[in-house]
């Protein structure tokens, strides 16, 4: 993989800003080793030497600073595709600019900027957090003076605004009124906006009450991490109601004017032999709509080290390890699916 990489160029970290509470990123905070300053402006982050040295990593082909078992793109690379990688002799237009302004040391601008610094959300997830998460009255006046920051420094640039990857885009205030009350004209060159949610909320009422971000949500993430009601709302999902996600499921299957919806599911000791149901359902509901990913699941400090370990059920030394590859060998590869588990592809002879 190494002799290809030289070859070509990762467009993320040229496009991309994630904008959270105290730093920012380039692209998800576990897919690289390299991270952006703290508590400086959205500016200063995308224009910082540590952006500048990622950048470079993908121009000289080393990607280090890249975690080849984390990024599901570099995996998915290493197993023939390319997207978002490009080949260096056949850049868009866009990209070829920016890779230019990068070399000369000029400033570039993000078309994509990630809403994440709020993690307010109405479920208690034992992957994400060890409890409710729900923003105060000073932190929503904070969230709120981060949007009108992105507005004021890279509105003319956004191409796609997403939110959230932290929290939930309906149960945050400052991003639930950014919604209803969005404001098209602030953003000249918008194309999409893409909602990565749970969808508990993500009901009629809800969306009856934003309708000035209709004709740009054309794409969405869903994280729901079960296929059965019982690890939903006992296992992934603590304080979620499955029965009612499902209505909402059907419902956001169909609006108009999503064309996509990626629906997530963290691989994990308590779920993984829901994997091909959670897949067939999903194909189910959203038909040609549907992309589905499956992830292995991070510790965001809410695992003891011991824990972690019953967690990792891709790990050789887990009790579960084979009964897991066989449950990935039984949905993977799908035309439509996106992950981080290629090497347990070319295990199931192993399992003879």
């Amino acid at each position: 993989m190494k002799n290809r990489l030289n070859e070509y160029i990762c467009a993320v970290p040229f496009d991309s800003l994630e904008v959270h509470d105290k730093r920012n990123f380039l692209c998800c905070a576990s897919w690289l080793t390299k991270h952006l300053p703290e508590n400086v402006s959205v500016y200063d982050s995308f224009n910082s030497q540590e952006a500048k040295d990622i950048r470079d990593s993908m121009l000289d082909g080393s990607y280090k600073y890249c975690d080849e078992n984390q990024c599901p793109y570099l995996r998915m690379f290493k197993n023939g595709s390319a997207a978002p990688m490009y080949h260096k002799n056949k850049l868009s237009e866009d990209l070829s600019e920016r890779v230019e302004r990068h070399k000369k040391g000029l400033e570039i601008k993000p078309r994509i900027v990630q809403f994440s610094m709020d993690r307010t959300c109405n479920l208690k997830c034992p992957s994400c957090r060890l409890d409710l998460i729900v923003a105060d009255s000073h932190k929503i006046k904070q969230v709120k003076a981060h949007i009108q920051e992105i507005e004021d420094t890279y509105a003319d640039s956004i191409h796609t605004i997403y939110i959230t990857g932290t929290g939930d885009p309906f149960i945050s205030v400052g991003f639930r009124d950014f919604l209803r009350n969005f404001d098209k004209s602030k953003y000249p060159n918008l194309d999409k906006i893409h909602l990565h949610t749970n969808a508990t909320k993500w009901n009629k009422e809800m969306w009856d009450s934003m309708p000035n971000v209709h004709e740009f949500v054309k794409s969405a993430e869903i994280s729901i991490d079960a296929a059965t009601k019982h690890t939903y709302e006992n296992e992934t999902r603590l304080g979620g109601n499955w029965d009612e996600l499902v209505e909402n499921l059907h419902f956001i299957s169909e609006i108009p004017n999503l064309k996509r919806v990626k629906t997530s599911f963290v691989v994990q000791d308590t779920n993984y032999k829901e994997m091909k149901l959670f897949y067939d359902t999903m194909t189910s509901i959203f038909k040609e709509k549907a992309k589905v990913f499956f992830g292995r699941i991070n510790n965001w400090d809410t695992f003891t080290e011991e824990q972690f370990k019953e967690k990792k059920i891709w790990d050789s030394n887990h009790p579960q390890y084979y009964d897991f590859v066989e449950e990935v060998n039984k949905v993977l590869p799908a035309y439509n699916c996106f992950h981080n588990l290629e090497e347990f592809l070319y295990e199931k002879s192993n399992l003879i």
